[in-house]
């Protein structure tokens, strides 16, 4: 990512809070596909409104966090766009949802994973972002945001054929492939590889026993260990009988040579299908800036 005055890059300390589970039954993200739609779109524009911000115009900002936010969720904006606020160079900062999914919606609350994409100037960045939003008095507004989230889902419903049941099947069954896909030893390339095969299928596992060589030999010569952060984020953009795109995040933990042990932000969509009582995945596409 390149160096910019991106608020959401400044700021790593996010403001993390647990999402707080829904009773089984009551997540009607997707199943009530109508209502979900309406309330990302307006998560939507709040979030392009409050994570934009102009110096030539900071007053714009102000009254676009005045009208799109809650006091608490205004705190932590107020943090976030601090350093940005205080920069001696021109910040022109614009801001759009690149992709969302909703992870829990109750038809007065939603809490979504978004992909923010900020442009200031010939500068570019990606954030996954934890927005939770409820409606008051008919308007949606933010009441938390959390950067580079690691937050647990809601309880799952029974996978017994109902939409939401087969949702959360989905759900799992991305994060299980995910955790095949991206979680590798440099000590064991063979076993790393296997462990992606076997969750994959389609496109993506003829892709990968094509270049099996090259895909072992890489993970031999990365000399790290990679695995997924806490509380690793999903949610379904798209579902369709057996068939599921879903947005991913994780801070992948990386271990190199020495013990040292960083976290990287990574964001990508998954297409996972059914298969018996699980399901693989098909194609993997990360996200990046465009």
């Amino acid at each position: 990512m390149r160096r910019a005055l991106l608020a959401l890059v400044l700021v790593t300390s996010a403001c993390t809070v647990p999402g707080t589970a829904v009773p089984v039954g009551g997540n009607l993200a997707l199943v009530d596909a109508s209502r979900t739609g309406a309330a990302l779109d307006a998560v939507r524009v709040a979030a392009e409104a409050v994570f934009s911000y102009d110096s030539g115009n900071a007053g714009a900002f102000d009254q676009a966090v005045a009208a799109n936010v809650t006091a608490a969720a205004k705190d932590q904006l107020t943090t976030l766009f601090e350093q940005v606020r205080k920069s001696a160079q021109p910040v022109r900062l614009v801001t759009r949802v690149r992709q969302a999914a909703a992870l829990e919606f109750t038809g007065d609350r939603v809490r979504d994973l978004a992909v923010l994409e900020q442009v200031n100037g010939t500068s570019k960045g990606l954030a996954a972002v934890a927005l939770t939003a409820v409606r008051e008095s008919g308007r949606w507004r933010l009441s938390d945001v959390a950067v580079n989230p690691a937050q647990p889902g809601p309880a799952p419903q029974p996978d017994d054929g109902s939409p939401g049941g087969v949702r959360d099947s989905a759900l799992a069954g991305a994060r299980a492939a995910a955790a095949g896909l991206f979680t590798t030893d440099s000590g064991d390339p063979e076993g790393s590889y296997a462990r992606a095969e076997a969750v994959a299928a389609g496109p993506l596992l003829d892709d990968y026993r094509t270049k099996k060589a090259t895909y072992v030999e890489a993970i031999r010569k990365s000399g790290t260990k990679v695995a997924l952060g806490p509380d690793p984020m999903a949610g379904v953009i798209a579902l369709t009988g057996g068939r599921a795109s879903v947005l991913f995040f994780t801070n992948l933990q990386v271990t190199d040579a020495a013990g040292e042990v960083t976290s990287r932000p990574f964001t990508t969509e998954l297409d996972v299908v059914r298969e018996g009582a699980g399901w693989k995945a098909t194609a993997v596409r990360p996200v990046t800036v465009s």
